[in-house]
């Protein structure tokens, strides 16, 4: 039942996330359900049966106890009913606790999973210690929302032992009749008859109700809004559509042959319930052509491809679309990549055709990489393509919309990213007159701030603040007083002609077929286990539990635990000696004596208990709850950039939910059960003894049988409970590429399969699970045939051997607890050991990933470092893998780079994609290292670079990233401003009129409101991100004492700042990097030649060696240098 329920809410959770409209919080939503909560709710339905039969057997019981005692019987009923009302008032509190420890669990795997994606971005910012920060607080409140649930957890299990342990002495203290051996040991039978099935369901009922709280969650989230399809297709008619050939699709009806294949009228579009961020849309896209929309940042161009792809939440007015476009090909402006190959990546759900492929790829301009990639098109580019440069990705991201078998395509600034060379191949084999979207006749929509292309479109969009200002073909608009007059721009009557200098050689091309063919592996260093260890264990990893929750709290764990053992076993010996001296002639004591001290001993147990589970339950969970997610955390952020690009992220992500729930949940309570039932064990088998000292004799081979019971079902249950663990990831992995390129899988059309390839995963996942539970149940019988064969064995001794009726009765009482012991012990500890595989895994993941510190990284540079901001590179050769080929030559990212900075200058370094401008960025902030030959030969004010700490080279060198990050959706403006909290409100606000942002932050409620990154376009994210550059310097300024406006050295780094801005707001950029930087060392990759010609020097790329360096104005001039022929392609 427990894998069926799974399976079924799993399948269902996805295909809900499918539907769920845009700006839903859905990501972390979705992975948290189909993780945690559906875990609490197998935990749920793991004695869900036990508590009907267990109503069953009290109800037998009770009518047992009234024939043996009479009315007194009502004692133990009272006692179970006073504890049912304080249970059942309790319960009310169950489930607002669960709801709010997994909204906490939500939020913080949700953040972590974002983390992980972003890391570069977040290490290459400074920001990955910032944010590493806020997930540990989000954990620390995480465990105190579950830590309140845990103390309610224990509550009910006291009340479940109350009657269990109170109930028996205030039967025998109002007993009217005499005790004797025989009333007394039966009655006590009776009683655990009785109390035992109503223990387990009162410690039941807390884990079903927080799995209905769970199973509520997800009925919230299945009843949420779905995606409102707003957009009208033209009427259908399949029968009229003949498919003419494998590109085009025309039809005979008139109708459907409408001029326009979109259409919007009065259209109004916008994230937000009355907050439209398009008004007033009137436009039409005529068939067959290409159209281009322009406008400034912000000013609604990304929301209106979502719009045409009937993305966005609200709308108003009409979206007609012609019925043949069954499928868009959509690229987002943030490429969508998920963990697989190149050719996987672009071919997607669809059927794998040579020829169309070999043409996407040739299109693309991918051929060339695809020749220098080590394994071609087979080569595994990480999560979210972490292995490919800004341009990579984009025309990865292109080629796959062009593969599939589509006539309409919106792409959205796919060319930011691309040098000037590959981006005007790009526009001529895609969208020129001879461009393979001209032969499939296909309708284009392009969004762009690449305004050269403006005259090769047939239709031009003009939006400015939210509507359309002008609109039509560029001959129309150029002669008007408009934005596009204003841009000066002229048709070029060779735009479309091939450049011969640009088209990659002969020879690169010929060798690419033999490249596309080979393979590659993708092992993850968290898949290191030896099968050793998977077999026998290892038990250094309970020293590292113990470790993570405190010594002293394991010890005094151990001490309650024995406590508790003792005093609910010696009362059994009490009430032999009791019912002796009752029936003597001269009693010793009163009967009051003994009741009391039976009432004592039974109410110290139920302390130790309550003891017991708040030393495991509560503060060790907290501990170590929070120490081995720090450590975790400590490993992740510390991890070198290699490990992100060999590692999936939903392994990384599994490790953060998945295996963090069961250090939680499971184990404490595992760990708990453990510890009761040795202490349980220990004093039931010498009790057992007083009856027949010749059990004695059984318990050595009781010990061996039991320990080849638990060695043989160890051996597989823990290799189960890891495959099962590990089953896990590729499911993860799926839900988040999936939930990541949600837009463009369902525009697409790839959700069907993609819905089947998720109901695959599940099966496979579910296999160790379901074998699990079998051989569980295996272990059950077995141990429960040992028990009815010790019984035997009991009576046929103390028969034979005559021994006293007392102590008979008090071992057969106990025998009945003694089976329940024995296979508890089994059972809790081999659940322990497989829950242990968590604890066993973070160790592993905490100990395989190595540190991208090393030892000789001894020089903690001053705050105001670097005071000159000179940089020498002398010789260096770098790779992102250290390992070397077959042939026995290293994949360098980077070849012998001879480059000397000098302080305050300015330098701009272009290329090719893929050539090595991103790698040098990375090498100066030590997210890649030289090679060993060369590890000394990169210094940065007279300090070699491989001697610096990297978390204080980060944090003194300002970096500003390609791909812009932010804090979690939630945080104000302020905080991702802001992230260590050392400006004031003055000064981010001054910076952020210096980016152009004020007014769109105070419009949305000032610095402490919250913002959504998804809501901004990346336009404006980049603003930011240069905003919180820019206050960087400022609040360094200011702790020198130099003022803000005063200049100072130091270093900047900018990775393609302006790839999504328009030119007047690339202009606004660089003003505010010539005046606000003036005094510092500019390193910027751009392929925005505007920008680059208003630096010192140009440094230009090729393969990652440095070909070309000179002052820009002058090579441009130059005939022959490969600088001019990029200004030559960019002037095209």
């Amino acid at each position: 039942m427990r894998a069926m329920t799974r399976s079924v809410l799993v399948t269902e959770i996805f295909q809900k996330a499918t539907k769920v409209r845009m700006g839903f919080d859905t990501e972390s939503a979705a992975l948290t359900l189909m993780s945690t909560d559906i875990e609490r709710i197998n935990n749920g339905l793991r004695s869900i049966h036990d508590i009907w039969a267990s109503i069953i057997q009290v109800i037998i019981a009770s009518w047992m106890l009234y024939n043996q005692l009479g009315v007194v019987f009502v004692a133990p009923m009272g006692v179970v009913t006073l504890c049912s009302i304080g249970l059942a008032i309790l319960m009310n509190f169950t489930g607002d606790s669960q709801r709010e420890w997994m909204a906490g669990v939500q939020k913080r795997v949700g953040l972590t999973a974002t983390v992980i994606a972003s890391m570069k971005h977040l290490k290459i910012s400074g920001l990955s210690d910032a944010v590493g920060g806020f997930v540990q607080k989000l954990r620390v409140e995480e465990l105190a929302a579950g830590t309140r649930f845990n103390r309610i957890y224990l509550v009910a299990a006291f009340f479940a032992f109350v009657p269990l342990l109170i109930s028996p002495p205030l039967t025998f203290a109002f007993s009217q009749r005499t005790l004797d051996v025989s009333r007394i040991f039966t009655s006590l039978s009776w009683l655990l008859l009785l109390t035992n099935p109503l223990s387990e369901v009162f410690q039941s009922i807390p884990e079903v109700l927080s799995g209905l709280a769970c199973l509520g969650r997800i009925q919230s989230f299945l009843e949420s809004e779905d995606r409102h399809e707003f957009r009208q297709v033209l009427a259908d008619n399949k029968q009229e559509l003949e498919v003419v050939s494998a590109d085009v699709v025309t039809s005979s009806n008139p109708e459907l042959q409408s001029v326009h294949s979109v259409t919007i009228k009065n259209g109004k579009f916008g994230w937000e319930a009355d907050k439209f961020t398009l008004r007033d849309i009137n436009t039409q896209v005529s068939k067959a052509s290409l159209t281009i929309i322009v406008g400034p940042v912000g000013a609604g161009k990304s929301t209106l491809c979502k719009a045409l792809l009937g993305e966005i939440p609200f709308s108003e007015g009409t979206v007609t679309l012609s019925n043949e476009f069954r499928h868009v090909g959509f690229c987002d402006q943030t490429a969508f990549l998920s963990n697989g190959s190149i050719r996987d990546n672009i071919v997607g759900f669809s059927a794998f055709n040579k020829d169309r492929y070999t043409d996407v790829i040739h299109a693309t301009s991918l051929d060339f990489d695809l020749a220098t990639l080590p394994q071609g098109d087979r080569t595994n580019i990480g999560s979210d393509g972490i292995t490919l440069s800004g341009g990579q990705k984009q025309r990865v991201s292109l080629a796959r919309a062009l593969y599939l078998q589509t006539n309409l395509l919106v792409l959205d600034d796919v060319f930011s990213g691309l040098d000037a060379d590959t981006e005007e191949q790009v526009f001529r084999k895609v969208f020129g007159p001879d461009g393979i979207l001209r032969r499939r006749r296909c309708t284009v929509v392009l969004c762009t701030h690449s305004i050269k292309h403006i005259p090769a479109a047939d239709y031009i969009i003009v939006l400015e603040d939210g509507t359309i200002v002008e609109q039509g073909s560029y001959d129309q608009l150029a002669t008007r007083q408009g934005y596009i007059q204003r841009l000066g721009l002229s048709r070029s009557p060779d735009s479309s002609a091939p450049s011969q200098k640009s088209i990659p050689d002969k020879s690169v091309r010929e060798a690419n077929p033999q490249v596309l063919h080979t393979t590659t592996t993708n092992t993850s260093v968290l898949e290191t286990d030896t099968d050793i260890l998977r077999q026998v264990g290892d038990k250094s990893v309970y020293k590292h539990y113990f470790k993570s929750m405190g010594l002293f709290l394991a010890a005094l764990s151990l001490l309650f635990a024995a406590l508790f053992g003792f005093f609910t076993n010696f009362p059994t010996i009490w009430l032999k000696y009791w019912s002796d001296d009752a029936y003597s002639e001269h009693p010793t004591h009163s009967y009051a004596y003994y009741a009391g001290i039976y009432a004592l001993l039974q109410i110290c147990a139920l302390i130790s208990l309550f003891l017991l589970g708040i030393a495991v339950f509560v503060v060790s969970v907290t501990r170590a709850g929070a120490n081995l997610h720090q450590d975790a955390l400590r490993t992740l952020i510390r991890a070198p950039l290699r490990f992100f690009t060999a590692t999936d992220t939903g392994v990384v992500t599994n490790l953060f939910s998945q295996d963090l729930n069961l250090i939680d949940t499971e184990l404490p309570s595992s760990l708990l059960s453990v510890l009761y039932s040795v202490f349980q064990a220990i004093g039931q088998a010498a009790i057992i003894l007083t009856a027949s000292p010749f059990m004695a004799i059984s318990y050595p081979f009781l010990a061996v049988l039991l320990y080849i019971l638990q060695g043989f079902y160890l051996r597989t249950s823990r290799q189960l409970r890891l495959l099962d663990l590990e089953a896990k990831s590729p499911l993860y992995t799926h839900f988040l590429d999936t939930l990541k390129g949600i837009a463009t899988l369902r525009a697409f059309g790839f959700l069907p399969e993609d819905v089947r390839k998720n109901i695959r995963l599940i099966n496979s996942s579910q296999r160790p699970a379901y074998l699990l539970i079998m051989i569980q149940q295996w272990l059950n019988l077995v141990l429960d045939l040992v028990v009815m064969i010790m019984a035997v064995a009991l009576t046929a001794l103390a028969v034979r051997l005559h021994s006293n009726s007392g102590f008979i009765g008090a071992s057969l009482v106990t025998l009945m607890n003694f089976g329940e012991s024995l296979s508890g012990i089994v059972i809790f500890y081999t659940r322990l050991e497989t829950s242990i595989g968590a604890i066993s895994r973070l160790k592993t993941f905490n100990e395989s990933v190595k540190p991208e510190d090393r030892e000789e990284e001894d020089i903690v540079p001053p705050e105001q470092w670097p005071q000159s901001g000179v940089i020498v590179l002398n010789g260096v050769s770098a790779s992102y893998k250290p390992e070397e080929q077959s042939n026995g030559t290293p994949n360098l990212a980077l070849r012998d780079v001879n480059l000397s900075i000098k302080s305050g200058e300015k330098v701009a370094i272009c290329g090719r994609t893929g050539s090595g401008k991103s790698s040098l960025i990375a090498l100066l902030l030590k997210l890649l290292d030289p090679v060993s030959e060369t590890l000394g030969n990169a210094v940065i004010d007279d300090i070699p670079l491989y001697r610096i700490s990297r978390s204080a080279l980060r944090q003194r060198i300002i970096a500003v990233p390609q791909e812009a990050v932010f804090l979690p959706d939630g945080s104000t403006f302020r905080a991702n401003l802001d992230p260590l909290d050392t400006s004031t409100a003055e000064e981010c606000q001054d910076v952020l009129k210096a980016v152009g942002m004020w007014n769109f932050v105070q419009e949305r409620g000032g610095l402490d409101a919250g913002m959504s990154a998804g809501s901004l376009s990346a336009g404006q994210r980049q603003l930011l991100s240069l905003g919180r550059a820019l206050l960087r310097r400022r609040i360094r300024a200011r702790c020198a004492g130099l003022g803000a406006d005063l200049p100072e050295r130091g270093i900047l780094l900018l990775d393609e700042v302006s790839s999504s801005v328009d030119h007047e707001t690339e202009r606004v950029m660089q003003e505010i990097i010539r005046t606000e930087f003036r005094g510092y060392t500019v390193v910027a990759v751009s392929h925005r030649l505007d920008m680059i010609m208003d630096f010192d020097r140009v440094v230009v790329m090729d393969t990652g060696e440095v070909v070309e360096v000179g002052n820009p104005v002058m090579l441009a001039r130059e005939e022959g240098t490969r600088f001019g022929e990029l200004v030559q392609a960019g002037a095209k």
